[in-house]
Order: structure tokens, then C-alpha cells, then sequence
């Protein structure tokens, strides 16, 4: 039903690192530490980078020791800023698509085409309730009650 890619995915990585780093008072991050910090190619993350700049959700600091930032707070970027962005549309299912010449052969007598639109509608109401300042403090919350684990 969903099939988001490896865009979104890497994207929303770059800008939750990004996001940890605004929150730590750390100016920018260089390609090389959000590769490493997330385990990701480095030629796509930048060209993700570049996307997510013309998007106005990154800018780029140039010079020597450059690197990228985000343009606005944390609490101002929603994950569905960056899916709906790159995955549009997203995938889903033949019968859920607007385009008729898509859909399946059942669509006019097919009940379960309404509970797909249900899930897929879920899944964006999901994306647009989160921002990555959300995230940053859910990360920090877990880390808290992991040290606090660890000690008993």
C-alpha cells in the first residue's frame, strides 16, 4: 500500500540530523558528518541536499568550512514537508490513483478500495503531525529513559 523511497527516506534522515545538530546550538553540518551520522551514500545524500535546498528547508553555508543548516526551526518543518515533497505522489495502490487508466478492473465494485483511502490518509494525517522538533525531543526522551534503565 505504501512504497515510500529511498528519497524520502535518506531526505527526512538528512534534515532529523540536522535537526539534533540546530538543537545542540551546532551551526551546520558538513556533507561528510551527515553521511556518517546516518549511514547513507554520500553522492545521493547531496544530491538530496540540493533538493531539500530549492524546497527552502536547507541552505548551504559556503566556504572552507561550509556545510548545510536548516533555513528554519526544527518545529516549523513537518515530515510530510519532505515526503510529500519527493514522493509526489506517493505510491499506492492502482485503485487509489486518480487516473481511471491505472486503476484495476474491480475499482467500481471494489469495498476495499475504502479501506486502503482510509490507511493512506492515516499514514498523511501521520507525516503532517510530526515535526522533526518532535522528533529531537521523542530521540531525547528514549535516551532519558534508557539511562534511567540502565541504572536500576
Amino acid at each position: 500500500m505504501l512504497d515510500l523511497s529511498t528519497k524520502s527516506a535518506y531526505a527526512t534522515r538528512a534534515v532529523y540530523e540536522l535537526s539534533r545538530a540546530w538543537n545542540k546550538g551546532i551551526g551546520k553540518l558538513t556533507l561528510k558528518e551527515i553521511v556518517e551520522k546516518q549511514d547513507v551514500p554520500s553522492d545521493y545524500m547531496e544530491k538530496l541536499l540540493f533538493k531539500l535546498k530549492r524546497m527552502g528547508i536547507v541552505k548551504t553555508i559556503r566556504g572552507k568550512n561550509g556545510g548545510y543548516a536548516l533555513n528554519k526551526p526544527p518545529n516549523e518543518i513537518r515530515i510530510s514537508d519532505i515526503v510529500l515533497a519527493l514522493e509526489n505522489p506517493i505510491k499506492r495502490l492502482n485503485c487509489l490513483h486518480a487516473s481511471k487508466s491505472k486503476r484495476c478492473d474491480a475499482f467500481e465494485s471494489c469495498a476495499i478500495k475504502y479501506v486502503w483511502q482510509e490507511a493512506y490518509n492515516a499514514m498523511i494525517e501521520s507525516f503532517s503531525k510530526y515535526t522533526f522538533q518532535d522528533l529531537v525531543e521523542m530521540e531525547s526522551k528514549m535516551t532519558l529513559k534508557r539511562h534511567e534503565s540502565d541504572a536500576l
